[in-house]
C-alpha cells in the first residue's frame, strides 16, 4: 500500500520533469495546501477502527494522517471542504480555486493509472472537481 505522502511526492516528482517551472510551483503549492488541509481535518472523516489506528500511530510512531493512509482516504466531502472552505480561509481566490480543482483531478487520474484507486473512486472524485473547473 502507497501513503497519500508517498503518492504526492512520486506524482509530484513525474510532474516536474513534463511542466514548465512556473507551472510545476501551482502543482506543488496545490498539493501542499491539500497535504496541510488533511493533517488538520481529515480524522474528522474516518471511521472508528480507522481513528483508533490513526491515534496509535500518531502517538507512537509520529506518524501524520497523510502517513498513515493511502490515497482511497481522500474522499469526495473532504475535496468539497477543502475547495470551499479551506482554499478561501488561506485567501485563494477563484482563480486558485479552479488551479486546485485541476490539479487535484490530475492527481486523482494519476492515482487511478498507477492503481492506487479504483475506477469508480475516481469517477467519484472527478465528478466533484468538474463542478469547480467549470465554476472557475
Amino acid at each position: 500500500m502507497i501513503t497519500i505522502n508517498e503518492a504526492f511526492q512520486k506524482f509530484l516528482n513525474e510532474q516536474e520533469t513534463c511542466l514548465k517551472p512556473e507551472t510545476f510551483l501551482d502543482f506543488e503549492d496545490v498539493i501542499l495546501l491539500y497535504e496541510e488541509f488533511l493533517e488538520f481535518s481529515a480524522e474528522d472523516f474516518l471511521s472508528e477502527e480507522d481513528r483508533d489506528l490513526y491515534t496509535v500511530r500518531h502517538e507512537h510512531d509520529n506518524k501524520n494522517y497523510c502517513d498513515i493512509f493511502g490515497p482511497e482516504y481522500l474522499t469526495a466531502s473532504g475535496i468539497k471542504d477543502f475547495l470551499d472552505d479551506y482554499v478561501v480561509e488561506v485567501g485563494g481566490g477563484k482563480k486558485f480555486t479552479g488551479t486546485a480543482a485541476k490539479v487535484l483531478d490530475k492527481f486523482f487520474e494519476w492515482t487511478q493509472k498507477k492503481g492506487y484507486i479504483d475506477e469508480k473512486f475516481l469517477e467519484v472524485n472527478s465528478e466533484v472537481l468538474r463542478k469547480y473547473k467549470k465554476r472557475y
